[in-house]
C-alpha cells in the first residue's frame, strides 16, 4: 500500500472523528530519524508527518506489509476505527514494550516510536538467534491465556510471519474466543491473535493467496486481473474499485511476466463461481450478491455468458451479501434507481429509497454508468402514502400507490389519514402523475367501501350522517392510505386528545354533546365508539350548534329565551316563567350566535304566568 492507499483506507474506517479529539487520518507527528542497522533501513525524519506517511515509511524501511502494521494498530489500540482516541492510545499504540505481566517500556512511548518498533520488532524475531522456540516448521506449546492454568494446545507453525504473531502476543484464542467472532469468550480466553485474523480478513481478504492478483508492469498504466493462469485487463477506475481493497492491492511486475500470461475478456464485477455456477455482481465494499436470473444480469447490462470466471479463493475473498433487487445506481452517481416494468424509476427522496428498500432484503448493485443510462427512464418514484410539493407550486399532493395523487385542503387532514410524511421535489417531477378530481376530506369514497380519516387511518363507515356526502378517491391513493380495524356508523361521535369533550358529526358540522342522557339517546344500544380528530380538523369541518340539556335557558343574539324541552325549544313568554323554570331570580341564561339558532326544533311556546 502507498501513503495514499493507506490515508484513504484511514478515511474510510473513520469518515467523521468526534468533536475534541484526533482520529487516525488526521494525526500528525513530527518525526525523528532514524539509522540503518541489521533489522531496518533508515528512516529520514520530518516535521508534521501524517500517520499514513508515517506508516509506509516505517514499511518500507523494515520490509513489512504496511497492513500487517494497520491491524495491529486496531487489534492492540483500536486506533483505525476509533472515533475519540486518547493521547495514551497513540503513547502505546502498538503494545510495542507493553506485555501482558509488566508495565510498558517508556523507552518505546510515542507513534513513531512504537510502529518503527513494533516493525523492527519484526524483523528481529526472524533474524535474531534469540528467537528459536516458535521457529517455523515445527509444531510448538501455545497457551490460551496468561493464566498457565487456562492450560496450551499444539500449534503446528509453518511460516516466519505466524511466528511473528506467536512472539508478538503469545497466546493463541480457545474454542469460546473462535465461536465468538469480535466478542467476549470465557476466562480462559485471549484475543489479540484472533483480532489480528479477524481484521486481516475482514479488511484485506484472505491470507491464502500467495501471488498477487492484480498486476501492472513498471511505467505502465494498464492494471490486469490475474485469475486462473489467465490476464484480464481492468477497463477504468470504477472495476478497480471492485476488485483492489479485496484482493489486496496491486504489485508491479515485470513488464515479461505481463506478456507471459494469456488475455481474456476485460475483467468485470459481474463475475461467475466455477464451483456451483452461481452467477453474482461484486460490490466496492468487498460483498459478493447473487444475481437470481440472467434475466436481473441482462436487465443491468450484463450478457448472460458475459461473466468473469474467478477463481474461488479470490472468490472467497469477498463476503456474502443480500442477492440483487430492483433497487440500483451507477457507480459514479449518488443517485438511486428502481427497475420497474423494463424501466429505471428515479428515487425522488428519501422517504421514496426507505419505503422501497424496505420492501425487499435485496442489495442495492451499483453498476457502470453506462449500464444505468441504457435502461430507459420511466415515471419518479415517489414514496406512496406520502405528502410531496414541487418546488414552484403551492399545491401539497397525498401520492397514491400507483401513479395518482390527490391534493390535500390542510396537513392536519393528511395526517388524520396517516399521511405525515413530507418533501418538496423539483419542478416537474408530477408531471408524469394523474391528478385526482376530487380533494381529500373527511369523509371518502373508495371503489369498495367509505371511510372517514380520522386518527391516523382510514376508518370505515358504515352508512354516511345524514346530509353528508363522501369525496371520491382513486384506488391508488386508497391503497396507499393505512386502514383501521375499527368500523363506524352514523352518528359518529369523535373527540380531541387534549380535550374531553364529544362531538357528534351532524349535517356535515361538529356539534357538542352537553350531557350524558343526549349522548346515550343518539348512541342507542351499541357500545360507544369515539374517534379521535385533531383541533385543527375539528375547526376546518366546523363546530355547529350545541346539543343542549334539557331545561337549559338560550337565547340567540336577541331578547327572547328559550328553554329546552326534551330536545325542542320552547319559548319563555315572561319572567315570572323564567324564574319558576330557573328557580331562582339569576337565572343562567347561555347565549348562542344567531346562526345556530335555525339548527334547532322549536315547540309551543310556554304558557305565560299570568295566564
Amino acid at each position: 500500500m502507498t501513503e495514499s492507499q493507506i490515508s484513504s483506507f484511514l478515511r474510510a474506517r473513520v469518515p467523521t472523528c468526534q468533536a475534541g479529539y484526533v482520529c487516525l487520518k488526521d494525526f500528525t507527528q513530527t518525526t525523528t530519524s532514524r539509522p540503518s542497522d541489521a533489522y531496518c533501513g533508515a528512516y529520514q525524519g520530518a516535521v508534521n508527518e501524517p500517520a499514513a506517511r508515517i506508516i509506509a515509511k516505517v514499511a518500507q524501511a523494515c520490509g513489512i506489509n504496511p497492513q500487517v502494521l494497520l491491524v495491529t494498530l486496531q487489534k492492540e489500540q483500536g486506533l483505525v476505527t476509533h472515533t475519540w482516541p486518547s493521547e495514551w492510545r497513540y503513547t502505546i499504540a502498538m503494545g510495542q514494550g507493553c506485555p501482558d505481566t509488566a508495565a510498558c517500556d517508556t523507552r518505546y512511548y510515542g507513534f513513531q516510536n512504537q510502529v518503527y518498533g513494533a516493525a523492527r520488532q519484526f524483523q528481529v524475531y526472524g533474524k535474531s538467534s534469540y528467537f528459536t522456540w516458535y521457529a517455523p516448521g515445527k509444531t510448538w506449546d501455545v497457551l490460551y491465556n496468561p493464566n498457565r492454568s487456562c492450560g496450551s494446545s499444539r500449534v503446528y507453525i509453518e511460516n516466519q510471519a505466524t511466528a511473528n504473531l506467536y512472539y508478538y502476543t503469545p497466546y493463541q484464542p480457545n474454542g469460546a474466543a473462535l465461536r465468538a467472532g469480535y466478542g467476549t469468550g470465557d476466562g480462559c480466553s485471549s484475543y489479540g491473535n484472533r483480532n489480528f485474523f479477524n481484521y486481516f480478513t475482514d479488511w484485506f481478504g484472505s491470507t491464502q493467496i500467495g501471488r498477487a492478483s492484480i498486476v501492472k508492469a513498471p511505467d505502465r498504466a494498464a492494471m490486469y486481473l490475474v485469475t486462473r493462469g489467465t490476464k484480464h485487463l481492468i477497463p477504468n477506475e470504477q472495476e478497480l474499485s471492485i476488485f483492489l481493497g479485496p484482493l489486496g492491492g496491486y504489485a508491479t511486475v515485470a513488464q515479461q511476466y505481463v506478456d507471459a500470461l494469456p488475455t481474456g475478456r476485460p475483467a468485470t464485477r459481474y463475475v461467475r463461481d466455477t464451483r456451483d455456477g452461481a452467477v453474482m455482481i461484486l460490490d466496492a465494499a468487498g460483498t459478493k450478491h447473487w444475481v437470481q436470473s440472467f434475466d436481473t444480469a441482462r436487465r443491468y447490462g450484463y450478457a448472460p455468458d458475459g461473466f468473469l470466471e474467478l477463481d474461488p479463493v479470490q472468490l472467497d475473498r469477498y463476503r456474502a451479501g443480500a442477492p440483487v433487487g430492483d433497487l440500483f445506481r451507477a457507480d459514479s452517481s449518488p443517485d438511486y434507481f428502481k427497475w420497474e416494468a423494463g424501466q429505471r424509476r428515479y428515487v425522488v427522496n428519501d422517504l421514496a429509497f426507505v419505503q422501497a428498500a424496505s420492501a425487499t432484503s435485496a442489495h442495492v448493485v451499483a453498476i457502470p454508468s453506462a449500464n444505468v443510462t441504457s435502461i430507459p427512464l420511466g415515471r419518479p418514484l415517489l414514496a406512496s402514502g406520502s405528502l410531496v410539493k414541487e418546488a414552484g407550486s403551492a399545491e401539497v399532493y397525498v401520492v397514491g400507490a400507483s401513479d395518482e395523487i390527490m391534493h390535500i385542503p390542510s396537513f392536519a387532514l393528511a395526517a388524520e389519514a396517516g399521511a405525515t410524511g413530507y418533501r418538496v421535489v423539483p419542478d416537474g417531477t408530477l408531471a408524469s402523475y394523474r391528478k385526482a378530481d376530487a380533494s381529500l376530506a373527511l369523509l371518502v369514497q373508495c371503489p369498495t367501501a367509505t371511510y372517514m380519516t380520522a386518527g391516523g387511518a382510514l376508518v370505515k363507515v358504515d352508512g354516511l350522517p345524514v346530509a353528508m356526502t363522501a369525496a371520491p378517491m382513486p384506488e391508488g391513493i386508497c391503497s396507499a392510505l393505512p386502514k383501521s380495524a375499527t368500523t363506524v356508523s352514523a352518528p359518529i361521535f369523535v373527540k380531541t386528545p387534549a380535550s374531553p369533550p364529544i362531538y357528534v358529526l351532524d349535517q356535515g358540522r361538529f356539534r357538542h354533546v352537553r350531557d350524558q342522557q343526549r349522548l346515550q339517546e343518539l348512541n342507542g344500544s351499541r357500545p360507544l365508539q369515539v374517534l379521535e380528530l385533531s383541533t385543527s380538523t375539528l375547526q376546518s369541518v366546523g363546530v355547529g350548534a350545541p346539543l343542549l340539556s334539557d331545561r337549559a335557558l338560550v337565547r340567540f343574539g336577541g331578547p327572547d329565551i328559550y328553554v329546552v324541552e326534551r330536545g325542542e325549544l320552547r319559548y319563555v313568554p315572561d319572567s315570572a316563567t323564567l324564574f319558576s323554570i330557573a328557580g331562582t331570580t339569576s337565572p343562567a341564561i347561555e347565549d348562542l350566535p344567531r346562526e345556530f339558532e335555525s339548527a334547532y326544533i322549536k315547540g309551543a311556546p310556554l304558557p305565560a304566568a299570568t295566564q
